[in-house]
Parts: structure tokens; C-alpha cells; sequence
């Protein structure tokens, strides 16, 4: 191949629609501008990706929906979106990369296929929870299937599917944090303080579910412990919006929030990405999820694994607690609050329980790793 075919311009179309999403295109984005500096990216995606470099169609402001009933509602805006990357791909592209996402990308993936386009699949659906009958979508419709989890190789391999580990992007999120003296320092908390992270999840309908709870919870516990609550912000949800939902006494913050969740004591967490960025840090947890009861009820149809908590699952055990639905409330939150902070035994064996995660995401590199199986993909396939 000479240089010419390698370096040449290519227009990349890349989709992530959530906020999790976005950080990890992102990033992939700067690794491959990295590798391949010529080449154009457009597609749907937040704001870490317009920073990157990406022209967005669309912003993921405008897809993050949680549930089948928030989906329904919102049918008529994902019929738009899709024509509009309909649009967008018959006007010509060279390759899409799908970003996680799958209840939108596999279709988006299927339509690309039909129109002749590579599909390159970073953060592959991830079958082995969900049941298997999107493993054949995969096969017919993606050309490069990018896994985040060793064991998803061999996953895939048994469905003659041949999948390509990377390791997970968050581990480089994850390191080169604020040190906890500065961190302390720099938001004015004294030493004996113990801090207590707040993290309500991405999108508006689960903040507005689950953050009440925990205000109220730790509101009560405050009266007999020296604790600090903080709120981590996603960066792409207004302060506004946080503010009608949390007393002016407790802090909110949308930088350091990694800091934060490495320096708390322990977390209130929505169940999804966060209680793997928390087991990865060895940060014990109590993991939260409430949705509208239809869409729980077919999610337990769907859903092959004993878990719904990341840690739980990666892990391999029930590590942190789970409180699901009419399981939530403020007083079993307060109580597994309790045992974090007053039974030490209960807090070690947690951490030493999630000792294991790290490990099973693999190295920093993830991006980079991801982007040069891309680049050396796109060049055999497109020449």
C-alpha cells in the first residue's frame, strides 16, 4: 500500500448516544486524527466529540431516553434522527463507526450495510447480557466488532463471529486524577470529612427518580455522622435543572467528578457505566435503578444475568448491594449507608471484593489499540 492510499481523506460517520458514549468516541476520534490526521469526522454525539472534531448532524441531547415507555413517546424524534443519517449516508461517507447504543446503532448498522458501507462496532452490544438474538445482526451487518471485555472474544468466537478485545477506554479516564489532599483543598472539605458521591446517572428522567432519594437519605444521615454530600453533574445536563432538585446546602460539581468518586467514602450510584468507573476505583457503592414498570418488566424478560450492576456482573459476584424498583427506598438506602460507615469489617470485604475489576479491564491503551485495528482495517478494505 503506498502512502497516498493510507493517508488519504476519508469522511467518517460515528454515533454515541450517551454521555458515556460520547467520552469514549472522543477519544477514539483524537487517536485516530492521531493516526490519520486527513481524515473528516461527522455523525451524533455530545459535546466532548464537537471538541474532538466531530461535525454533529445531530446532538445525543436529542436520543438520551431511558425506557421502552420514554422511547415510544419520543418515536416520531428517532424516526427524524434516523432519516437524517439516512440523509447523511447517501450523500457519501466511507465507513461508520457505532459507539455502544445498540437499540439505535444495530439499525443503523443494518442500513448502512444494505447501502454498502464498512460498520466498525467499538464497545460491541453486550449479548451475553441480553440474550443472543442480536448475535446474528452482528454477524450480517458489522464488519469489525471492537469488544471492551476479554472474555467477549471468545463470546462471539462461538457464534463464528471473530471479535477483536481492546481493552475498556474508561481505565485512561481513570488515572491522573486530582490527589485526594488537593482535592480536598480545592473544594474546601476538611480531612475528617467523609465524602459521600451522588451520582444520579445521565439523563434527566433517572435524576429526576433517583437523586430525591439519595438527597433525602443522606440528609438524614447527616445528622449523626460528619459526612459531606456532593452531587457529580454529567457535563451535558444543565446546573438549572440540578438546582430544582438539590438543597443549596449540598455541592454539586461537574469537573473532577472521577476525583470524586475516587475520594468518597463510599456512592449512591444509577446503575449503568459509574458502578464500573466506582469498581474499578475500589469505591464501594449502593446501586440504584428505577424505571417505569413496564419497561422493568420486559427488561427481566431480557435480561440473562443475575446482576444489573456492572461491578456485580464484571466481578462476578454480588459485591455491592442492588435496590431495584419498590426495593428502593430511603430507609434501605440509609441502611446499607450505615454499614459502610459504621461496620469496617462489611467496608473492607467490599473493596476487597471489587479488587478484581481492574484486572479484567485490561491495560490503559484502549483507544489507541482500538484505533489502529480501524485505520488498518479501512485501508485494506477501501483501497
Amino acid at each position: 500500500m503506498n502512502q497516498e492510499q493510507s493517508t488519504r481523506k476519508r469522511t467518517i460517520f460515528i454515533i454515541a448516544g450517551e454521555a458515556s458514549g460520547d467520552r469514549h468516541a472522543a477519544d477514539l476520534v483524537q487517536a485516530l486524527l492521531t493516526l490519520q490526521p486527513e481524515w473528516r469526522f461527522t455523525g451524533i454525539g455530545g459535546d466532548r466529540m464537537q471538541q474532538a472534531g466531530v461535525e454533529l448532524i445531530y446532538h445525543l441531547s436529542q436520543l438520551a431516553f431511558l425506557g421502552i415507555a420514554e422511547v415510544i413517546r419520543h418515536l416520531p424524534t428517532i424516526l427524524r434522527v434516523q432519516k437524517g443519517v439516512r440523509r447523511r449516508l447517501e450523500a457519501g461517507v466511507d465507513a461508520v463507526i457505532l459507539v455502544d447504543y445498540p437499540g439505535f446503532n444495530l439499525h443503523i448498522a443494518r442500513m448502512a450495510h444494505g447501502m454498502g458501507i464498512p460498520v466498525i462496532y467499538y464497545i460491541c452490544p453486550q449479548l451475553w447480557a441480553w440474550g443472543q438474538k442480536r448475535v446474528e445482526k452482528i454477524r450480517k451487518y458489522v464488519d469489525l466488532p471492537l469488544v471492551i471485555f476479554k472474555f467477549e472474544e471468545s463470546f462471539f468466537a462461538r457464534f463464528g463471529i471473530q471479535a477483536h478485545w481492546v481493552g475498556h477506554p474508561l481505565v485512561d479516564q481513570l488515572t491522573h486524577l486530582l490527589p485526594e489532599e488537593a482535592f480536598r483543598e480545592k473544594y474546601g472539605l476538611a480531612p475528617d470529612q467523609r465524602i459521600i458521591a451522588l451520582l444520579p446517572g445521565s439523563r434527566e428522567m433517572e435524576v429526576r427518580q433517583l437523586l430525591p432519594v439519595m438527597i433525602a437519605a443522606v440528609q438524614e444521615l447527616a445528622r449523626t455522622h460528619r459526612i459531606v454530600p456532593i452531587v457529580g453533574k454529567p457535563e451535558h445536563l444543565e446546573m438549572a435543572f440540578y438546582r430544582q432538585l438539590v438543597p443549596d446546602s449540598i455541592r454539586i460539581i461537574d469537573q473532577d467528578v472521577h476525583a470524586l468518586m475516587k475520594h468518597a467514602h463510599f456512592a449512591l450510584v444509577a446503575s449503568g457505566t459509574a458502578t464500573l468507573e466506582l469498581g474499578y476505583l475500589q469505591t464501594p457503592m449502593v446501586v440504584m435503578y428505577r424505571v417505569a414498570p413496564l419497561t422493568y418488566y420486559l427488561g427481566r424478560l431480557l435480561i440473562q444475568l443475575d446482576h444489573i450492576a456492572l461491578a456485580n456482573i464484571v466481578a462476578g459476584k454480588p459485591v455491592v448491594p442492588e435496590l431495584i424498583q419498590h426495593h428502593l427506598t430511603v430507609e434501605r438506602v440509609q441502611q446499607y449507608a450505615r454499614k459502610y460507615l459504621e461496620d469496617e469489617r462489611y467496608y473492607i470485604a467490599v473493596k476487597s471484593g471489587l479488587a478484581s475489576i481492574p484486572e479484567v479491564l485490561g491495560p490503559p491503551g484502549a483507544s489507541e489499540r482500538a484505533a489502529r485495528r480501524i485505520v488498518d482495517f479501512l485501508n485494506r478494505s477501501l483501497t
